[in-house]
Formats: C-alpha cells, sequence, structure tokens
C-alpha cells in the first residue's frame, strides 16, 4: 500500500520578503501568476499556504452539507418568515 508522503523543499526569503513556490507545487496547486493565496501563521510557527479558490472551494461544499440548499436560514436567524411559509 502507497504512502501519501509529503515531499519538503527549502527555500530562501528575499529582502523583500518573497520566498519562490516550486514549480512542482505550483503546478500541483495551480497556481498561476497573480494567482490570491491564502496564508495562515499558527501558533506554533508553522505558516500554511493555500490557493484562495481552494478555501472557498471547501467553505463552500461545508456550507452546502448543513442543510438543503433550498432552505434560506438568513431569515430564520433574522427571525423572518420567509415568503409563502408559516406566518
Amino acid at each position: 500500500m502507497a504512502r501519501n508522503v509529503p515531499v519538503r523543499y527549502t527555500g530562501k526569503v528575499d529582502k523583500a520578503g518573497r520566498i519562490v513556490i516550486p514549480a512542482e507545487i505550483r503546478a500541483k496547486a495551480q497556481l498561476q501568476p497573480g494567482a490570491t493565496v491564502s496564508i495562515t501563521a499558527g501558533a506554533s510557527g508553522r505558516i500554511v499556504l493555500e490557493p484562495t479558490q481552494a478555501v472557498v472551494r471547501e467553505a463552500r461544499e461545508y456550507f452546502k452539507s448543513l442543510g438543503p440548499a433550498a432552505e434560506l436560514w438568513s431569515d430564520e436567524l433574522l427571525g423572518r418568515t420567509p415568503p409563502g411559509g408559516p406566518a
């Protein structure tokens, strides 16, 4: 059985704070020049860099899993009755 072992790369931070993302990682993450990324800094000093589109996609999938698309939770949260709903 093959294990999914992460590949580690080494890079250097230049004077402007830039780090070059290796081409293999850019290709796998579908990062093109000008792409926006989400950067998260953990308490332990770990830095996680993710394509913003991937973060948005994961958030959409999460919220879709919470309930049927036909329901408008915003109305319920605001105490409003949706059109055609109970009076």
